[in-house]
């Protein structure tokens, strides 16, 4: 249910399972929705175990992608800012865990060394940062477009243009599913409907408490080419829920910045709210802490900007697996403002629960996404963010 980055994925670990007959809904078309509108970041920049052991499946995933079916993988770099010492010795620890997880190269930098890599960068006020510069960004549009043809080449269904009004349960088990086209009949529905996967869920009778957000983007436009090119610079400390600016070269004249959270701070929106351009307050407030963070910003204009939703959960923790009240239902919701790098790690635990698999891949190392912990309505949830 949902031809985001998330469904798409979901449908082909399915098939690689074994499950023949897959079927992808989705109201408009592949990577319409707010996938298609993601920056496409995809790092291992994290420090808890179980964080980079996702993400570092992430990173592997798209790999392959690349090498079999052609993704467009721009693999620029990644600083994550750190702003004290009580940062650099977590980055300290990442590095040997993503070490473990079979990364590699990931290093920590100190401010004098960051400063003599990218001299356009303000670093006064950092104690150094946590660099991975294997780390790298896709276009969404592009990845669910190319995973729905897959999903087709593999004998799956794609229906665009099919939203979900109404579900039955029927009387022998599975549901009947009506759309606005022909119904749809499934032993199993995988709720990965992004913003809307709240209305999906109580479509369903199998809540989920979701608190889509809205965020944007935007194109920086520079008056002298930036040299060297920067990476993908987030000065943002995961859990400090505080927003932190981030951005990236996407050419030698142009980045692409924006505001970044992994924490349910701002207001709950309808997942229908109309995207377009960010408003003044984002920009004003994106504007001063670029100025803070990048040096020589003299003539530099906004360029294009854009909307779109992070669909995030009140724990802050994506939902993935069995519903606890409807075992018929599997959930793969709530990447927030991490569903492109989230999604291969998010598509294989649906899958395997929805397939009842004996060794799951992350058990070793549980990202705490099971759907259990909202049984009785626990994490609770804004009642707005359920209803379009």
């Amino acid at each position: 249910m949902g031809a985001g980055v998330c469904g798409v994925t979901t449908a082909l670990e399915l098939q690689a399972l074994g499950v023949r007959d897959v079927v992808v809904l989705d109201a408009r078309h592949p990577g319409d929705g707010s996938s298609g509108l993601s920056v496409g970041m995809v790092e291992t920049q994290y420090v808890e175990v179980p964080d980079i052991a996702v993400r570092a499946h992430g990173r592997r995933y798209y790999d392959a992608v690349e090498r079999d079916h052609g993704l467009t993988f721009v693999r620029g770099g990644y600083l994550r800012t750190a702003h004290d010492g009580a940062d650099l010795a977590d980055y300290e620890r990442s590095v040997r865990r993503q070490r473990e997880a079979g990364v590699p190269d990931a290093e920590v930098l100190d401010a004098a060394e960051i400063a003599r890599r990218w001299p356009q960068l303000v670093v006064d006020d950092l104690t150094g940062g946590l660099y991975g510069p294997s780390d790298g960004h896709i276009d969404g549009y592009e990845y669910c477009t190319l995973a729905a043809r897959l999903v087709r080449e593999r004998g799956g269904r794609v229906l665009p243009g099919t939203p979900l009004v109404g579900a039955e349960s029927l009387p022998g088990g599975g549901w009947r599913l009506v759309t606005g086209r022909e119904p749809v009949e499934a032993d199993v529905v995988v709720n990965a409907a992004g913003p809307w996967a709240g209305v999906v869920g109580d479509l369903l009778g199998a809540p989920v408490p979701l608190v889509p957000q809205l965020h944007g983007a935007v194109t920086v436009e520079l008056a002298a080419p930036l040299t060297p090119l920067l990476p993908f610079v987030m000065d943002y400390v995961p859990g400090s829920g505080q927003a932190g600016v981030y951005f990236r070269s996407e050419r030698a004249d142009q980045l692409v910045a924006g505001l970044h959270v992994e924490e349910a701070v701002a207001e709950s929106v309808s997942p229908d709210v109309p995207l377009g351009r960010v408003d003044d307050a984002f920009l004003e407030e994106l504007v001063e802490r670029m100025g803070e963070r990048l040096a020589d910003t003299d003539g530099a204009g906004i360029g294009r900007s854009w909307t779109g939703i992070y669909p995030m959960t009140p724990d802050h923790r994506p939902i993935v697996g069995r519903h606890p009240a409807r075992a018929d239902v599997v959930c793969a919701v709530g990447g927030g403002g991490n569903g492109i790098q989230l999604a291969p790690a998010i598509g294989r635990v649906a899958a395997e629960a929805l397939t009842g698999a004996a060794d799951p891949t992350f058990a070793a190392t549980d990202p705490g996404w099971d759907p259990a912990r909202i049984a009785d309505g626990a994490p609770a949830g804004p009642a707005s963010a359920q209803t379009p």
